[in-house]
């Protein structure tokens, strides 16, 4: 199996795919995972360039997939990028002191997402 750009940890199949089809358009190779013991699992193994986490998801929410991830020496490296909705802004800060890399609100998704990923690969 090719290691994959990215790794999108989304529990929505609508967005998962939304995201998934703006990113691999963009030329990026996406592996989507439904769960964040799933997405955790994934990351371990697949080692991708960059993740992007959805804060809520079933099992492991996406703080502590990241809180995971980033205590891992084998993934702390990996630039994550926090997906959340607009009324979640407390959340971004609670990211953001976990080790989160950059932040996305969904509703911005359409125009920002391909920015946001594009800075964050750089950080790869």
């Amino acid at each position: 199996m090719t290691t994959p750009d990215i790794l999108l940890i989304e529990d929505s199949p609508s967005q998962a795919l939304q995201f998934r089809l703006m990113l691999e358009q963009a030329g990026y190779h996406v592996q989507v995972a439904a769960t964040g013991i799933e997405g955790w699992r994934a990351a371990s193994v697949l080692q991708p360039r960059m993740i992007l986490l959805d804060i809520d998801l079933p099992g492991l929410d996406g703080f502590q997939v990241l809180s995971r991830l980033k205590r891992d020496r084998a993934t702390r490296h990996i630039p994550v990028v926090m997906l959340t909705h607009r009324e979640h802004v407390s959340s971004v800060q609670r990211a953001i002191d976990l080790g989160a890399d950059d932040y996305l609100f969904k509703d911005d998704a359409a125009s920002a997402l391909l920015p946001v990923v594009e800075q964050a690969m750089a950080l790869a």
